[in-house]
């Protein structure tokens, strides 16, 4: 998770709207693809770091610094690219609060039958997304 960490802080404040997010696929112990949120309109981390892993993601872990989304919007669902990817699980530190997303993500993944779990690197997630949330929470 320390990795998808320092992903989100490189894109801190290139993001906006979105937030700033940090995704890294890890299979047999090895960090196969990493990757943070593009600018408005350009993929989001998890499929950065999905693209970057390629083959490699199949049966592997993706950390991520927030929920994946499960909406269509200027991009597709992380969630589906996810799921298409063969990930076996999926672990990221907060739940998104947009209202979009809230919970869903977290509900698709666990559906296709994806390990997932939430809560590590909680604290600085919010430290790192606090503008974001600040603004979703009001």
């Amino acid at each position: 998770m320390r990795l998808a960490l320092d992903e989100a802080l490189s894109a801190l404040g290139s993001t906006s709207p979105n937030p700033s997010v940090g995704a890294v696929v890890v299979r047999d112990g090895l960090v196969v693809g990493r990757g943070h949120t593009q600018p408005p309109g350009g993929p989001h981390a998890e499929v950065v770091a999905l693209r970057e892993a390629g083959s490699a993601a199949r049966g592997a872990t993706l950390y991520c610094t927030l929920e994946p989304c499960s909406h269509t919007g200027r991009t597709g669902p992380c969630t589906e690219a996810i799921i298409e990817a063969r990930v076996s699980a999926v672990r990221y530190s907060i739940q998104d609060p947009d209202p979009n997303v809230a919970g869903t993500g977290d509900t698709r993944l666990r559906d296709a039958g994806i390990d997932v779990a939430i809560g590590d690197g909680a604290a600085e997630s919010i430290r790192i997304l606090e503008g974001y949330l600040k603004h979703r929470r009001t």
